[in-house]
């Protein structure tokens, strides 16, 4: 049971839709799961980028930066997920411990902007999609219009829920797919290409594998901070003593075929386009490849990228800000609306304005999220060893109050790690990451936890003691 303790001024910790899941909230399977990625992952900044890397890079060589990229950023969504799995806490809670009841709102924000930023840019390209259509029908265009609209019903949709948006899910993933590999096929054909020849491309130069890499990795990194938000509705077996394999092994293989698979495809999807006709905007692609001569097939196409963007829009860029914004404000916002506020700001930024600089900005992304991702491991696995006191992370007294709320381990951390990027762009994930977690875990050990005592931490014996959620009304 959580108590009520949100009485000291200007911090309120406990809301019905931050509380950790009980037993019969957790209804998603690992096929469900699986669906749901494949939801997430197919959308058009992957083709986009692909297209923008080359020729800089070969076919070849953004092909291995995909698989590499994606493969990390799927070990990094299991191993942060289990957080959701075994205590069904959203990230937005969980980061508490980390970074203090109100420092927490920090990393909380740095992993909201790209997430309104990327539904801004994605609903912009649905509703391009979608104008296309309607100039191709009768002629007439409204970019403008189409965006509000189709950015509202996303919304909605959102709005509705985890169950509302699994189920859009189940319709979009196999669809999507489908039409992709249609695409592909096509695309080949009307430009009489085969995989050899688009392979047989090399690489002009002026960027290296580390910054495709980064680069790949950026699209999804961000959903590596808050895989908990989604894996704290999986069925699976809990407790604090099973395996770590046991209880994560479906979210692993949903996030290594679900992730990694559609990046796959829809980076050759990019490519393909890219070699073929020479633009980096797929839906301009499709328009130049079939034309007036097949406005079935372009209709259908362009219904692809609708659904792509509806699908990753509300599952990866409207679910994560929804719950950061009831995180704020968690006894006067619930999530429909924290999801609507996300939605609003997404367009009003208008981030379709920087279209064509879609690298650097993944670069950007993965740079400053980068030190949350290695302070987020080295807390739950280095120091507390996978063993949370939940209930603290509710109390407005509790352990996770450190200097004022805020935990200096945690700030003092993030602010070298991130700084270190512009020392090396091309690996700054890598650097972020090893510097945020050696300053962050040396400073806990020796430092904070000696003056705010986390037994979790200093306590080899410490035992987590289950106990069934009630929600908050």
């Amino acid at each position: 049971m959580y108590l009520n303790q949100d009485s000291e001024k200007g911090i309120s910790l406990t809301g019905k839709d931050i509380m950790p899941t009980s037993g019969n909230e957790r209804n998603l399977s690992a096929v469900a799961y699986f669906i749901l990625w494949v939801g997430i992952a197919v959308q058009l900044v992957t083709p986009i980028t692909a297209a923008q890397l080359y020729p800089a890079l070969s076919p070849m060589q953004i092909i291995i930066a995909c698989i590499i990229g994606n493969f990390i950023v799927a070990v990094l969504l299991t191993l942060l997920g289990d957080i959701g799995v075994r205590y069904g806490i959203p990230y937005a809670v969980f980061i508490r411990a980390c970074f203090g009841y109100l420092g927490a709102h920090i990393p909380a924000l740095v992993r909201a902007v790209p997430a309104v930023f990327w539904f801004g840019f994605q609903t912009w390209m649905g509703a391009y999609a979608l104008d296309a259509i309607m100039k191709m029908l009768t002629g007439y265009s409204n970019l403008t219009l189409l965006i509000i609209l189709f950015g509202a019903v996303q919304i909605i949709n959102t709005a509705m829920g985890m169950e509302a948006i699994t189920k859009f899910e189940w319709l979009a993933s196999p669809s999507i797919l489908i039409i992709g590999v249609v695409l592909q096929i096509f695309i080949m054909k009307q430009h009489d290409l085969t995989f050899g020849e688009i392979f047989s491309h090399g690489g002009e130069g002026g960027l290296s594998m580390g910054f495709a890499v980064v680069v790949m990795m950026g699209t999804y990194i961000t959903m590596a901070l808050n895989a908990p938000d989604f894996t704290r509705f999986l069925k699976t077996r809990t407790g604090t003593n099973a395996k770590w394999w046991h209880v994560n092994k479906g979210s692993f293989w949903a996030h290594s075929f679900g992730l990694v698979g559609s990046m796959l495809l829809f980076t050759i999807i990019g490519l393909t386009s890219g070699v073929a006709t020479g633009t980096w905007n797929p839906i301009d692609a499709m328009v130049q490849t079939m034309g007036k001569d097949n406005p079935l097939l372009l209709v259908v196409c362009l219904a692809f990228v609708i659904l792509a963007q509806w699908s990753t829009n509300i599952s990866a860029n409207l679910l994560p800000p929804g719950y950061i914004i009831v995180n704020l404000f968690p006894r006067k916002i619930t999530f429909a609306m924290g999801s609507i506020i996300a939605g609003i700001i997404g367009l009003l930024i208008q981030p379709w304005n920087y279209a064509e600089f879609v690298p650097q900005i993944l670069i950007l992304i993965t740079a400053t999220l980068a030190p949350i991702v290695g302070i987020m491991f080295t807390d739950y696995y280095l120091l507390r060893r996978r063993k949370l006191n939940v209930e603290e992370l509710y109390k407005v007294d509790g352990q996770y109050k450190y200097w004022k709320n805020f935990n200096p381990a945690a700030i003092i951390a993030y602010i070298p790690s991130g700084l270190s990027v512009l020392l090396f762009p091309d690996y700054g994930f890598v650097t972020a990451l090893l510097i945020a977690s050696v300053l962050y875990y040396c400073l806990m050990k020796y430092w904070i936890c000696k003056i705010y005592d986390q037994p979790e931490v200093t306590d080899p014996y410490f035992q987590i003691e289950t106990r069934e959620v009630k929600k908050e009304a």
